[in-house]
């Protein structure tokens, strides 16, 4: 229960600022129900009152009392996906009504300024297509919004949310809101013909320390990694799980969306720990005691750092990668082939939401037909001067095949010296690549894409890039 105790002083009033009822943000006009769940709703009313529940798509009534500061919480039944507007009128003799509400899945998505980037786009910085969408935005009357107002609390967990209100669309809702959560939003409600809801808690520049209460972080860090998290940031570990993850557990919800690692990208040694520990909490906060909710992130694009040649990036990537063995019901989108080498912040998010709604349309929905998967090197073998490799995730086949030169790959032989390498897409098999270099007689190491910015080009046949690997273990070469 103790997720369900509210704040008298963080709640706001919603409809009839003279009801009684009083509601945290989460819960308001226009709002999206998870389908088919016991979907939560809590608030406060009279002190020791009976609080009556009603719903527009059933005719039965949920009774219960209010404790002694006037808390209450209920479970409502809800139907399954429809695009006819609902409403819940809850009283405890003042009646407050909430309307516009529809039923279908709602998905949490959150992470640092790449999941907070607008469908407008920044300063300078575009989202590719966003004219587009944005005026084309009163099409999707099927997607519902909730944008988490900023809000800090160190080790405090809020009740209410600083701000935030739901959403229909509109050129201006669409404009604002966060472009991967949009374009996830877009693709789903047209595959699943069914209304989605996307609740936004982001920050821009911030760790994933922030997004985790302090019991969990101990859990998977040593005492000094501890202590240098505490001062390695302005955003302390924990703020934001408690001012703006901790409002919204309640609210019932599908599964959740991660697009974060940029501010992290030196923690090449536990990031995956750190970000499995999290995905925990959050399946636990929401009642999922079985940790199997969906949990769908980004792989972190390719981008100058501290040097194009360095390989900080993927080193980095290669712990996103370890962390599909460690998060059960997860999948990772990835963007090695969108990545740009002096903004940070790509302008083909159409393609990481489609990659998302991909990944959730296959391992959550069910849906065939496609491989949203990205390529992962699955072996390797050395060979008359060459290596070849084979790859997971590409029984279609990779490509480019037929004359367009595959980049990205470099190879080197004992003296742990790189060179550009030749690669193509073996003849007797369609998901195996050769990769040489005539100067490198002897090669025993390959790489692919491992640089901060490198650009490269194999992907598999729906276009999903390659994710940057390679076969040696020398985090000191680059």
């Amino acid at each position: 229960m103790k997720h369900f105790i509210l704040s008298i002083a963080a709640i706001c009033f919603f409809c009839n600022v003279s009801a009684t009822i009083v509601l945290p943000k989460i819960l308001g006009n226009n709002m999206l129900l998870q389908q088919k769940s016991e979907a939560n709703l809590w608030g406060t009313a009279k002190p020791n009152a009976k609080v009556k529940v009603s719903v527009s798509w059933s005719s039965d009534k949920i009774h219960t009392n209010s404790d002694d500061n006037g808390r209450w919480f209920v479970k409502v039944p809800t139907p399954e996906a429809s695009f006819t507007p609902q409403s819940i009128t809850i009283s405890d003799g003042e009646k407050l009504t909430l309307n516009n509400i529809l039923i279908g899945d709602v998905w949490v998505c959150s992470g640092q300024s790449n999941m907070e980037m607008p469908v407008k786009g920044f300063n300078s910085q575009p989202v590719e297509n966003s004219m587009n969408y944005i005026l084309t935005a009163k099409e999707e009357k099927n997607i519902r919004m909730f944008t988490v107002g900023w809000a800090r609390s160190y080790n405090e967990e809020q009740d209410d949310c600083e701000s935030g209100e739901w959403e229909e669309a509109s050129t201006e809702s669409i404009a604002n809101l966060s472009a991967v959560a949009y374009f996830f939003a877009h693709h789903l409600t047209r595959a699943l013909n069914i209304p989605i809801g996307v609740i936004t808690p982001y920050w821009g520049g911030t760790r994933i320390e922030s997004w985790m209460p302090l019991s969990a972080l101990k859990e998977c860090v040593t005492p000094a990694q501890y202590e240098h998290k505490q001062t390695v940031h302005p955003i302390k570990p924990s703020e934001l799980y408690c001012a703006m993850i901790a409002p919204i557990r309640n609210f019932t919800a599908k599964g959740f969306l991660w697009y974060q690692g940029e501010s992290n990208l030196g923690d090449i040694d536990h990031y995956d720990t750190m970000m499995a520990r999290m995905v925990r909490q959050w399946r636990d906060d929401w009642g999922d005691k079985d940790n199997k909710m969906p949990f769908y992130y980004v792989q972190i694009a390719p981008y100058v750092y501290g040097g194009s040649r360095d390989i900080a990036y993927p080193l980095f990537v290669e712990s996103q990668v370890r962390a599909l063995k460690i998060i059960p019901n997860s999948g990772m989108a990835a963007t090695t082939d969108i990545g740009e080498e002096h903004c940070i912040h790509p302008a083909k998010k159409i393609e990481v939401g489609q990659r998302l709604a991909g990944l959730a349309l296959e391992q959550t929905y069910g849906l065939k037909g496609f491989d949203p998967k990205a390529p992962l090197l699955k072996s390797h073998e050395i060979k008359d001067g060459k290596i070849i490799l084979s790859f997971d995730n590409a029984e279609k086949g990779l490509n480019p095949w037929f004359q367009t030169p595959i980049t990205g790959f470099e190879i080197a032989g004992a003296d742990r010296v790189f060179y550009p390498a030749k690669a193509w897409v073996s003849d007797n098999s369609v998901n195996k690549v050769t990769v040489w270099n005539d100067e490198v007689k002897e090669p025993v190491a390959v790489r692919y894409a491992f640089r901060n910015y490198m650009p490269s080009n194999l992907c598999n046949t729906f276009g999903i890039p390659v994710v940057p690997f390679r076969t040696d273990n020398w985090n000191d070469v680059k």
